[in-house]
């Protein structure tokens, strides 16, 4: 019986197996079923593209000898209908042109067999860790002690959470924005749909709730108003 190997991938991780000796295809599919993928095997090329019409795979091991045509045609074809998925070689060729070939047809990888599952297997995990998308990053703005998390759209000064209305999320906005440098009344009417009905006495009433906000968290920023002009933040 093989042994548990730890799993730190995903039990749905799908992986498609294009080999042709039944013996290694079955080694395959028990060994790395304990490494945490889930293998469908084809045999041959027409059956692998029966399969690939079926289902989506997530990563691809494709043997450059098959009984029905050439393993690197085949992955130049995949790599023009599945673009995103990664392909690894598998060959007993140990001939560097066969490597070059396949790098050259699309593969992302190539391993001579026999080879050894643990190295296998992290050559699949390195391979879809690869094929992730990018993590777009945070968009967090700040200044001073406030940070502000676009995307969340949470506040914190020196740390502290702030629970703020949106109109006083979308003021405090302006501000952090401006860097220092002051902002209208006219722009912050701006962030009110129905501008056109709000009152002076409305945006001194939004500023104020931030200012006390602001103080109960301990920023050392505050909300200033410059005369005949508008309203800036400023370091204490």
């Amino acid at each position: 019986m093989l042994p548990h190997v730890s799993n730190s991938m995903n039990p749905a991780t799908t992986v498609l197996l294009v080999e042709d000796d039944p013996m290694i295809a079955r080694t395959l599919s028990m060994g790395l079923r304990y490494e945490g993928f889930e293998l469908s095997h084809a045999g041959s090329i027409a059956i692998a593209m029966q399969l690939l019409e079926q289902q989506a795979f997530e990563l691809i091991l494709l043997d450059v000898g098959l009984p029905d045509g050439d393993g690197i045609s085949l992955c130049s074809a995949l790599r023009a209908l599945h673009p995103a998925t990664p392909i690894l070689m598998l060959s007993a060729r140990t001939d560097e042109s066969a490597v070059v070939a396949s790098m050259e047809g699309g593969a992302d990888d190539y391993i001579r067999k026999p080879c050894g599952l643990r190295e296998l297997s992290a050559r699949m995990r390195r391979l879809l860790v690869r094929a992730q998308p990018a993590r777009e990053p945070r968009a967090v703005i700040s200044f001073g002690d406030i940070e502000m998390d676009v995307q969340r759209r949470n506040v914190s000064a020196r740390g502290v959470p702030l629970q703020l209305g949106k109109k006083e999320y979308d003021v405090l906005m302006l501000l952090v924005r401006a860097n220092g440098d002051a902002i209208t009344r006219e722009q912050i009417l701006s962030q009110f749909e129905d501008s056109n009905i709000i009152y002076d006495r409305t945006i001194d009433s939004h500023l104020s709730h931030l200012r006390r906000k602001l103080k109960d968290a301990g920023a050392t920023e505050r909300i200033v108003a410059i005369y005949g002009i508008g309203y800036k933040l400023e370091h204490a």
